[in-house]
């Protein structure tokens, strides 16, 4: 016979146990509800709404992101929306949905209204999932009912989108393109015991019982040409059930419970339902965190299969939750944030640090899944930690709280709170393939010991080597300030950066379009090796501390809407044709002009060739080289290095010398298009400012201060990117001013080549006599639409030459092969 205390020890073991495999609630640090799921890129984000602690109503203020791709670790993002992001919103911050449209997220939600003092819907919008996100309109989209909460949203497969939402009744509108606007009235979908279980509510008997009826909640979906709407039922307490149309409005028939009423500790239900890496997930909310309950909900999920004929099957609550469908890698950065389960700890957020882990106490622990050592051990165990007070452990165990102990770093005091410092232990013990980890944090008992940022592992293999050794076998990049050692390339094409930073708490390097973790060292020094890199110019910025900053070690360059640092990793001799050989040189000359159509002085860079100074009697041909998006007048002299290719194709009279002029496109600030406008009519705003600068002044300031030959035969234009398209908007209006044309990975957007420029391209014979040459080419690793124009093109028996950069994306590597295909056909005719 057990005593009471082996009663008492063994049911602290199981419950130990249970909590050890739990992975529902899947966000322990805080009480979240209503989930809402958006996947973007290969990431699955979670948003949802946030019960304060102690609540005894729904206290909620603001909403919370997390984002996984494995489905058992949840990154926390913070709160990138609360009620303040809403001037005329006071309250009640509850249930919403976010979706993406062209390149855009739109975040729905529902609030308390100053305006009308009851319930509104609003919209805001964010560049990214994670924001931050800002009111998209300045004031509610729907407003003046109490009924208005729980929006949920679908953009159909035919563009248009769907917004439901609504409590006790169930209201619907549709989304004008922009998503912040009502096409139409507001209007209400009628209840009825065949669409919900029963009717609407004024239309309820007392003296009837109905099968169910729709109370909240709602959840908009499409899977295989049928319409799912999934929502809160039977009134208080609630289950979920759903109801299916062949129409995104209904009529709608009522098909049953999802997850019926259990045991969830909460009162209220919430679900969210998508498919994610092959399998089908459905999230809903429970009471089930410790202090949880009605109003302290937490987001669980499930992983379920439909039925045969599409429909739900049953399903029910569990603690165990979804198994993983990925792995983590411990040889990058991650963030401490990301969280299979916890105990005892909470996140915080820093303008400066991003959210991080705090609340940290004796016995406190997180856990983290799936995480794959490989097949070589690390040896070094690296994490970013504060402390204002003794510090205390972190204690790195594998596969249960107890288990093998991996490494123990030691957190001394750090003179602050978020006052970050990097600090590394040994690992103790040689670890190989997946595991389960956990960070069991120890010290003094009762008062808290530290705040947690981030963890990495190192080996022999992810390392960064000592600057000596680097040097050995690396060379300075020739985009280098003189006298400045970094970056670095080694002979596999890897990039070294290494920046002195003391006081930095996080440094990345963002080079060819991905961020790289710097590690820092004992001096300050910052220190990353990149990817092999692609042959050629790639523009570079540090990250520190969230902030984007050019490298000092580096020349400037303007790129990407903004100067920023460039790093040229070098050709073989296949390169030679743009570096500067032992031949004669020209000259470019940085020319200030009026422009009248402007009224405002601008500039453009001009090549003059070598002979320009010697020959005095002779006049040029004029081929006008423009930029693309983000770039200015001298990207195509520093970035491109058209005065080498040019130099080098004279002397070997491979092409006829000639001027080439390169002025701004107007296209340096980045492309927005304003709300609520036509993405196409956007796109012939962009840099229009630019067709009467050329037309109007350029081309006359250039044919009177230069030598020039004016006539169209011996005038033109090419241009890569953006500047392609706008080559097209200038030259094909206008083909008595111009014969030549190329377009570097450019294309014509969102025309119709038959139709476009007052059908140009119609009369395929008139436009080959006039155009002695059609040029496009483009990288075989982009995506430009320049194939397809091309093919459109000769399909219409237009004579264009098309010429492909292999190995090459959307660089200045590919342009510069293009001018150098381009040049060598001009003015021969």
């Amino acid at each position: 016979m057990k005593t009471p205390l082996q009663i008492y020890c063994f049911a602290l073991f199981v419950m130990i146990t249970m909590g050890l495999r739990a992975q529902n609630p899947i966000v322990q640090t805080c009480y979240t509800a209503d989930p809402a799921i958006l996947e973007h890129d290969g990431t699955l984000y979670m948003y949802t709404s946030h019960d304060e602690k102690g609540a005894d109503f729904f206290w909620m203020y603001d909403w919370h992101v997390y984002s996984t791709r494995d489905m058992v670790n949840w990154t926390d993002h913070g709160a990138p929306l609360g009620l303040n992001t809403f001037a005329w919103a006071d309250d009640r911050a509850w249930a919403g949905q976010c979706i993406e449209r062209n390149g855009k997220f739109y975040w729905y939600i529902c609030a308390h209204s100053k305006l009308t003092d009851t319930m509104a819907i609003g919209v805001a919008i964010a560049d990214s999932p994670t924001g931050p996100f800002k009111d998209a309109i300045g004031k509610p989209l729907c407003d003046g009912d109490w009924a208005y909460i729980d929006p949920t949203v679908l953009i159909d497969d035919d563009g248009q989108a769907y917004l439901y939402w609504g409590n006790p009744n169930v209201f619907y509108a549709m989304l004008n393109d922009d998503m912040i606007s009502l096409k139409g009235e507001v209007g209400e979908i009628k209840q009825t015991v065949e669409g919900f279980g029963a009717p609407g509510p004024k239309d309820r008997k007392k003296d009837v019982k109905y099968k169910d009826n729709y109370t909240e909640g709602p959840w908009l979906d499409k899977r295989n040409n049928k319409y799912y709407l999934l929502y809160a039922a039977g009134g208080v307490p609630e289950h979920l059930a759903y109801s299916m149309s062949d129409s995104p409005l209904g009529p709608w028939k009522y098909m049953g419970e999802i997850m019926p009423l259990q045991d969830t500790g909460s009162f209220t239900n919430h679900c969210a339902v998508l498919d994610y890496k092959g399998n089908s997930y459905f999230f809903y909310h429970t009471g089930k965190l410790p202090g949880g309950g009605g109003f302290g909900r937490s987001v669980a999920v499930e992983q379920f299969e439909y039925n045969p004929d599409g429909t739900f099957p049953t399903i029910n609550a569990t603690r165990q939750g979804v198994e993983p469908v990925g792995i983590l890698s411990p040889y990058q950065w991650i963030e401490a944030e990301t969280i299979a389960f916890s105990e005892g700890v909470a996140t915080e957020p820093n303008a400066r640090t991003g959210v991080y882990v705090s609340d940290i106490h004796n016995g406190d622990y997180i856990k983290v899944r799936e995480v794959d050592f490989g097949t070589d051990s690390p040896t070094i165990f690296s994490a970013t930690v504060a402390s204002a007070l003794q510090g205390g452990h972190i204690e790195v165990h594998l596969d249960s709280i107890n288990g093998l102990l991996l490494a123990n770093l030691a957190v001394p005091t750090t003179g602050g709170w978020e006052n970050w410092q990097t600090l590394n232990t040994n690992v103790s013990t040689p670890v190989t393939g997946i595991h389960d980890i956990y960070f069991v944090f120890t010290g003094y008992k009762g008062c808290k010991l530290f705040n947690f940022d981030k963890w990495k592992f190192f080996n022999v293999s992810n390392a960064i080597e000592t600057e000596a050794e680097i040097k050995k076998r690396t060379q300075a990049a020739s985009t280098n300030i003189p006298g400045y050692d970094y970056p670095r390339l080694d002979s596999e094409r890897h990039a070294y950066f290494r920046f002195h930073a003391p006081n930095a708490t996080k440094l990345q390097v963002d080079c060819a379009g991905k961020k790289y973790d710097m590690q820092k060292d004992a001096e300050g020094f910052w220190v990353a090796k990149t990817d092999p890199l692609v042959v050629g110019f790639h523009y570079y910025f540090l990250i520190a501390d969230g902030i984007a900053v050019v490298d000092p070690s580096s020349y400037t360059f303007f790129g990407c809407c903004r100067m920023a640092g460039g790093i040229e990793v070098p050709e073989g001799a296949e390169g030679d044709y743009y570096r500067p050989q032992q031949v004669p040189h020209g000259q470019v000359r940085s020319c200030t002009y009026y422009a009248e159509s402007q009224q405002a002085f601008r500039r453009c860079m001009v090549y003059t060739p070598a002979e320009y100074e010697t020959n005095a009697k002779k006049r040029y041909p004029v081929l006008y080289l423009q930029h693309g998006m983000g770039e200015d007048e001298t990207g195509w002299s520093t970035q491109g290095f058209m005065q080498h290719i040019m130099d080098n194709l004279i002397a070997s009279d491979s092409c006829v010398p000639m001027i080439v002029v390169m002025e701004s496109g107007d296209v340096e600030a980045p492309f927005r298009p304003r709300l609520g406008k036509n993405i196409n009519e956007e796109r012939a705003l962009y840099g229009a400012s630019f067709y009467d600068v050329i037309l109007k002044d350029l081309i006359p300031m250039i044919d009177g201060t230069f030598r020039t030959k004016t006539d169209r035969k011996h005038r033109a234009m090419a241009g890569l990117s953006w500047g392609g398209c706008q080559t097209f908007n200038t030259t094909l209006p206008n083909l008595d001013k111009f014969s030549y044309i190329g377009g570097f990975s450019g294309a014509i957007f969102g025309l119709d080549v038959k139709t476009c420029h007052n059908g140009v391209f119609s009369d395929a014979d008139a436009f080959n006599k006039k155009v002695n040459y059609l040029f496009l080419g483009c990288g075989t690793d982009e995506n430009m639409g320049t194939q397809s124009l091309v093919a459109s093109l000769r399909d219409l028996g237009v004579n264009v030459d098309f010429y492909e950069s292999e190995g090459t994306g959307h660089e200045w590597l590919t342009w510069r092969r293009c001018l150098r295909e381009f040049l060598p056909h001009l003015f021969k005719n």
